[in-house]
Formats: structure tokens, sequence, C-alpha cells
């Protein structure tokens, strides 16, 4: 055989083909599951989470010898693009994470017409209602139907700063109620006062508008944004009790709050201990180990205070959960998947340890790394101390109208919040539960539009 460029060359050549072919074999013939479609489809909108599943998967994969492939996709995309996708019949994953308060939005019309699978007869079926905390499940319901798998419980509670705290001489254990709590309040703002008028610390970080730390205080308080059968109920007692205490924390002559924000001005506030006490769901502890390392050893956790003696000590901020589309290719192995990331115990203890969220799955509380001490938080045992307050969780109800109602909520306050400013504690009251009852009164007119909860009998209370 005779080769232009002569033998050298060729041998050369013949050398590169075989290498290439022996270095690019053994990668097929090693992972015949990579050349073929993936079996599920499974979307999440938290990177985290993805990045804790991706090793249990993989063993799943090798067990049942499939191929499930993980998608990380913004929140936002996501919701926008699976509600256009269901309703036109377009291509959507098997399996998708969902955020809290977005569940409502695709159970909006008729039940028959939710493109997540109704998970109901199967969970109760399977046992997986007893073993979970049942009050989870509420947050994922719509009209008494189940369409999601709860991924976690968020219990809240606080995070302080133990040194200053002790150096100031407070007694957490005497703080059981919001009443004690905001009496020391005032006393850690008057004594750490400058002569600018400037208070080196106040008692607890705020936001001022309310956001999330509103819903989570009328949560505890006993009410919420909707009921158990949807109707609107952010115009009750309670959560005029809430805020009308809110807005007297963070404005006027006894004020014992500030707004510390997100990111770079949440860090510097901790460093600075310009705020002692901050919310904390057992999320948030990850955050603020990861961002702020300096302060390990010198922060600790105490439950939320009390409404009223003897009252709930926790609440809830924030959830995900899993729905199974309609267009699942297969469900059964969907479900297992899903109790496999979900409910197995094995699973869940080293992922507590990786994510430091608590699981809704009772059995799993049991596990070593539950009892692991942080030393961060000066040696509690996070999992242990957040699983204590599981049970107490409250309900939390969503409906195709919880961001309408968010938004309402928000505009009650902050009118509640100008008018004390304005005139003091004159009148407050009033003013607050008549703000709201007009914000709820508005939901409860468009929700009187929906045909579809009248049919299924959970019609909210026309305005009187």
């Amino acid at each position: 055989m005779n080769f232009p460029y002569g033998t050298a060359p060729l041998a050369i050549l013949l050398i590169a083909v075989a290498s290439g072919a022996w270095l690019i074999a053994p990668r097929y013939a090693s992972s015949p599951l990579e050349q073929r479609p993936p079996d599920l489809v499974y979307a999440t909108f938290v990177k985290e989470h993805a990045e804790a599943y991706r090793p249990a998967i993989a063993k799943f994969e090798q067990k049942y010898g499939v191929r499930i492939q993980v998608q990380v996709v913004d929140q936002k995309a996501l919701q926008d693009r699976l509600q256009s996708a269901l309703q036109v019949g377009a291509a959507v994953p098997d399996m998708v994470e969902l955020m809290y308060g977005t569940m409502g939005l695709f159970t909006r019309g008729p039940l028959a017409d939710v493109g997540f699978v109704d998970l109901t007869e199967r969970i109760h079926q399977s046992g997986l209602y007893d073993r979970l905390v049942t009050n989870r499940f509420s947050k994922w319901s719509s009209r008494g139907h189940i369409f999601a798998l709860p991924h976690d419980m968020h219990p809240v509670m606080l995070a302080y700063r133990r040194d200053l705290v002790e150096q100031l001489g407070i007694d957490v254990n005497q703080l059981t109620t919001w009443d004690e709590f905001c009496r020391v309040g005032r006393q850690v703002v008057a004594r750490t006062t400058a002569p600018d008028g400037i208070p080196t610390h106040y008692m607890i970080d705020l936001p001022t508008d309310g956001s999330d730390i509103l819903r989570l205080l009328i949560l505890q308080r006993g009410s919420g944004l909707f009921d158990a059968q949807g109707n609107v109920t952010f115009d009750s007692e309670q959560a005029a009790d809430v805020v009308c205490w809110y807005v007297k924390q963070i404005g006027g002559e006894q004020r014992i709050s500030f707004p510390c924000g997100q990111g770079q001005s949440f860090t510097l506030a901790v460093l600075d201990g310009l705020c002692l006490f901050y919310m904390c769901p057992d999320w948030r502890t990850l955050a603020i180990e990861s961002d702020i390392p300096s302060v390990s050893g010198k922060m600790s956790l105490m439950p939320l205070p009390a409404w009223t003696p003897g009252g709930i000590r926790t609440s809830t901020w924030g959830g995900t959960g899993l729905a199974f589309t309609k267009q699942c290719r297969n469900f059964d192995l969907a479900w297992k998947l899903a109790m496999y990331l979900y409910y197995d115990p094995d699973q869940l203890g080293p992922r507590f340890a990786a994510t430091q969220i608590l699981p809704p799955l009772k059995a799993a509380w049991d596990r070593p790394e539950f009892f692991q001490p942080s030393a961060f938080f000066s040696g509690i045992q996070l999992g242990h101390a957040y699983a204590q307050f599981a049970p107490q969780v409250p309900q939390e109800h969503d409906t195709a109208y919880t961001a309408m109602a968010v938004n309402k909520l928000s505009e009650a306050f902050s009118n509640t919040a100008l008018y004390y400013n304005s005139h003091g504690d004159r009148g407050l009251r009033d003013f607050a539960r008549g703000e709201l009852k007009r914000c709820a009164d508005r939901i409860r007119i468009i929700m009187d539009r929906n045909v579809f909860l009248k049919e299924s009998g959970s019609k909210s209370p026309a305005p009187s």
C-alpha cells in the first residue's frame, strides 16, 4: 500500500485513529442510557435542590435501568411556561417542583381541567398521609383535592446574636410572649440610643412593608389569607391584632425594629448587631451560616414568642411541592422516584445535613443528622430544634386569588401604617379593621364571579 506522505506519517495517522476509537468506544459502551431520551423529566426552580438530588437520582437510575433528566429553570419562567403549555397541550416535564403560593394559579378552573394528577386517593391508600405532618398538605390542595407532595416544613424560629443578647442581660427564656418581647425591646432601644438619637441596637429585623413576615405572624395568630374552604379571612380580628401590633413596632416612639433588607445590607446588620433577633425558618439557617461565617458561635436560636400565654411558638415561611403533570409518561416510575427523593429516611438524613431543610416525614427526624450540634448556632441541634415545632406549623391555604390577596393585605397594612404615623394609637384598630374589610371585600367580589368555585361549594360569603 502506497501512502503519498511516507510510512512515518501513515503510522502516526493509524495510531491517532486507533487511539480516538479506543477513547470513544468505552464511553458509549458503558453509558447506553445517555444515548436514549430520558424516561422522566424532573423540573425544579431551586438549583440547591437539583444538586442535592443528583447523587440519589444516579443510584435510582442504576437500580431501575432508567434515565432521569433534571432541569433547573427560573421560577417565574417555569411558572409561566408551564401554565401556557398545560393550557395548549404542549410538551411539559413529567414532574415539577412548585413554589409556595403558586398552586392556586394551576387550580383556578374546574377540578377536571387541572393539569396535575390528583394525588388524594393514592396518598391515603399508600398510608403516606399519616406518615407526614398532615397540616402541610393544605398548601398543595384545592377544594379538598391534593395536587402536589410537600417537600418541607419550614418552621420559623428566631435567630439571635447570642453574644450581644447576653451582654445586654436579656434572658431569652423569659421572652415567651410578644408583649414581653416588645417590653424588653423598648428597654434595649432606650438603653442603646446615642446622644444623636440613633440606637446602637434594635430588637428585631422587620420589613416596613410587612412582606412575608406579616403573613407568617398572622398565621401564628390563628388566621391567614384564606380558610380551608377558600373563603377570604385576612379581615379577621386576629389579623387586625397583628397589623396594629406590627405598625407600632416599625414606627413611632415605641419602635423596636429596623428593616435590615437582604444581601449585603442584611449581612452588615448581623455583623454590626444592628438588630438582635431575626425571623429564621429552617432554610435561612444555612444562608446565614454561608454568608456570614465570621459570627460562628455567636448566633443561637429560640422559639417565636407566643401571641398569648401558652400559644404556639412557631409559624411557617416558604415551601416547595412536587406535582405530576397529566402528561407524565410513566406515573408509577415517577411516584417511585418521588418516594425515594422526598420520603426515604436514608436519603433525608444526609440531605438535611446538606440543606438544613426539615422534611415533613416524621420518621426521618430520628436520624443522627438531625441531632448533630451546630457549631455556628452555639451547639444547637438544628434538626431536633426545628422538628419539635413542626407539628405546630399552622395550615396555609392557597387559592387562585392568593397573589391578589397578598397585594390587598399589603394595601391595607400600608394605609394603616400611614394612619399610625399621622394619628398614633387613637382610632388605630377601627381604621385597621375597616381597611382590612374593604380590601378583603374587594377579593370577595372578584371571587364571586368564579362559577367554578360556586359549583364546588366553596363560594366566599358576599360582602356585607
